[in-house]
Order: C-alpha cells, then structure tokens, then sequence
C-alpha cells in the first residue's frame, strides 16, 4: 500500500501537488473562518465547490508557473514567490489537517469526562492555534535564519587497506550546490574562501553544481575555479546539472574550472607515493525519486578497479550505496537528499522530509563493509527553507582500520 501511495505521489508529483494544494488552501480558509474569526462554516456542498475550484486554479496554473523559473526578471521572481506561498500552505494545511483529525477523539473524550460541547471546542481553538502557531515560527525560522546556518560536520571512516601514511587525510565534501537558486555571487565567493581556509587534502562535489538556468553556468564555473585542496578537487554531475544541460556543464567546467576534474565514470589516483584513488559516475538525470537504481557505467568501473589501494567513489544519489556496497567500494561519498530541508526538531533530524524518497537520507550507513556519508548539501531546490537541517560542509578524515 506505501509504495503504491508512493508510486502514484511521485509519478506526477506536479500535477499531485496542485491538486494538494487547492484542498489545503481551501482547508485553511475553513479553519481561519471557523477557529480564527469564530463564523460558521460555508457548509459541506459549497465548501466542496470552492475546494474544487482552487483545485482546477492550481493545477491549471502550476505547470505554466513553473516553467517561468527559467525567465529572467519578474517571470522568476513571480514563480520563486509562488513557490514559496505553496510550500507554506502546504504545510501549514498539513498542520491544520491534524489539529481537525485530533479534534474528534478530544471531543469524545472530553464529552465523556463531562465537558460540554462548547467547552470543548474552546479547548480545541487554544489546541490548534498552538499548533498551527508553532508550525507557522517553525517555517519563519526556516526561510529566515535557519536557512542561513552552515553546520561544519567531521566525521572519521575506517578504511580498509589504507597505508599508514594516508591515516588522517581530510575529504571536505560540498553536494548541492544549485548554482542559480541563490548559491552564486558574493555567497559563492565567500563559501569558497571558507572551504580554502579548512586547507583540506581533497575536495569532493556530489552533484547538483548547478540548479535549472543554463545562464548560470559560466558564472557558478568561475566561481568553482576558486576551490583549491592540496591533492585536488573532483566532482560528479547531479540529476539538476543534467536538467541545465550535460553537456553545457561539462564545457562550462573545462574552460572556467579546470581546477575541477570531473569524474564521469572513472578512476583518478591521487598524487601520493602510496595508491589511494578517488572515482565517480553520472547521475542518471531522471527520476529523482527512483529506488533500486543501477549503474551501468558503475558496474563496467567496478570490474576494471585497481587493486593496489582503496577506491573512494563519488555519486550524487545515495540510492547507488546498494550496488557500490556490492562491489566493496570502501567509501562512497553522496548527496541529492538535502536532509529533506525540513525535519521534525529531534536529535539528528532523523524525521525529515527526504525519508519520503530514500532511506539513506542523511548522515552515515554502513552495509557489507562499505561506508556510505549522505551530505546535507550547501544549497537548497525550491524555496530557500531549512529547519532542523541546517546546510553542510563535511570533513571526512580517513583513518587505518585497527587489526
């Protein structure tokens, strides 16, 4: 039943989250006229009329709406600015959902306790409105500061078969970058001085360097070009870099970054006197969601690996973590989830948004004897929102597995 719901989310999630939509802001004009302003409702024929009507606005609207982010000028502003309302009524008519769900059992309850009717709704009004109210601060927060906050992570890998001398090497991890969606200019600049100054041995890119707009490529490549780390800084393309285009991001790197060697289904050794290497792979650019992915261009690579050291290997999306574990890869670096963006205020984040598409959703996994690191990422898809989940720059350290 899950994977169904899943499958029929995911396979127009355009088309489903207009639908989503109209029935959330109808819902939340319900709640406000009923809880806020204490009318009576419009009745259940013409609030079912008006919820269908907001339904057929939005998923007429959508699609045109969305292909206007790839407009310059007001085109994009207006399409950002929508974006952003729908991701607030969206969860705030999620919040709004449960507080009328829970108010059947409470009233019950309530009712059997000896409260009247109107007590109860009373109790309900305060309820929800504290719940409505913390989601609204949560989501604030979220496109205010929580969004601006930078978590800098250090995590230690045990790898098998690293020399003695390669024991505390430093890979500072960026994924996500979505050049194009407020990650370019004075803030591009800046995280590369940033990353310079952490003096890391080698820098990885898990994909996503570039958002939707083709036009930010020359830009968000020079701004790359900056990036320096003693061993080097190697990338792999993401699914949105497929979406600006393959090959314009691939001549965009070679003539404004060449700093940044590209990774597309092979194997560079890095410049050490004992073997250690760092390889990668394209993401499939399709079907962002797809469990169970496999890569052809992975498993040709895996067959015709070196033997006289480890291999780090580099991909965007962590689902690839089953078939590299498969392969022995010891480390495999990726990024593509975001940590969801939003996640509920627990340790870790463990409840997010991103649990909806992979389990590996951020943070560190082990399976077969493999190591699997899901970066955070350093920009954001969509609205610019966070919470809980700050973005991320990773250092792993590798170190000797102790006998």
């Amino acid at each position: 039943m899950r994977t169904a719901l899943r499958r029929l989310f995911f396979s127009n999630v355009v088309g489903t989250l207009a639908v989503l939509l109209g029935l959330m802001q109808a819902l939340i004009a319900h709640w406000l006229l009923v809880v806020i302003a204490g009318r009576d409702g419009p009745g259940l024929p013409l609030g079912l009329g008006i919820a269908a009507v907001l339904v057929i606005a939005n998923f007429v609207s959508v699609p045109t709406i969305r292909s206007m982010r790839h407009r310059p000028g007001w085109p994009k502003r207006f399409a950002r600015g929508y974006m952003t309302g729908a991701v607030i009524t969206l969860l705030l008519g999620l919040a709004v959902s449960a507080a009328w769900i829970g108010l059947f059992p409470i009233a019950s309850l309530l009712g059997f306790l000896g409260v009247g009717p109107d007590e109860a709704f009373a109790l309900f009004r305060v309820a929800s409105i504290l719940v409505v109210g913390s989601l609204a601060f949560m989501l604030v927060w979220g496109f205010t500061l929580g969004q601006h906050r930078v978590e800098r992570t250090h995590t230690r890998v045990g790898i098998d078969g690293l020399h003695p001398d390669h024991h505390g090497l430093r890979i500072v991890q960026l994924s996500d970058f979505h050049i194009g969606n407020g990650m370019e200019g004075d803030r591009l600049a800046s995280l590369v001085r940033d990353v310079n100054a952490m003096e890391a041995d080698v820098i990885a890119l898990t994909g996503d360097l570039f958002d939707f707009d083709p036009r930010f490529i020359e830009e968000g490549a020079r701004g790359l070009a900056g990036l320096r780390a003693k061993l080097g800084v190697f990338a792999v393309l993401g699914n949105h870099d497929t979406y600006a285009g393959v090959e314009e991001v691939v001549r965009g790197l070679s003539d404004h970054a060449p700093n940044v060697q590209l990774l597309r289904g092979n194997v560079a050794r890095l410049p050490l006197s004992e073997p250690l290497y760092v390889a990668g792979v394209d993401d499939p650019g399709r079907d962002w969601t797809a469990r169970g992915v496999h890569l052809q261009d992975l498993e040709r690579m895996g067959a015709e690996l070196p033997v006289d050291g480890p291999v780090v290997l580099l991909v965007h999306r962590p689902e690839v973590f089953v078939q590299a574990s498969r392969m022995e890869f010891p480390l495999i670096l990726a990024g593509h989830t975001h940590g969801g963006q939003l996640a509920l205020p627990t340790p870790g984040g463990r409840y997010n948004l991103a649990r909806l598409i992979t389990p590996f959703h951020r943070g560190l996994f082990r399976e077969n004897g493999s190591v699997l690191y899901v970066n955070r990422g350093i920009g954001v898809a969509g609205p610019a929102i966070r919470f809980n989940c700050s973005r991320e720059i990773a250092t792993i350290e590798l170190a000797v597995v102790s006998s």
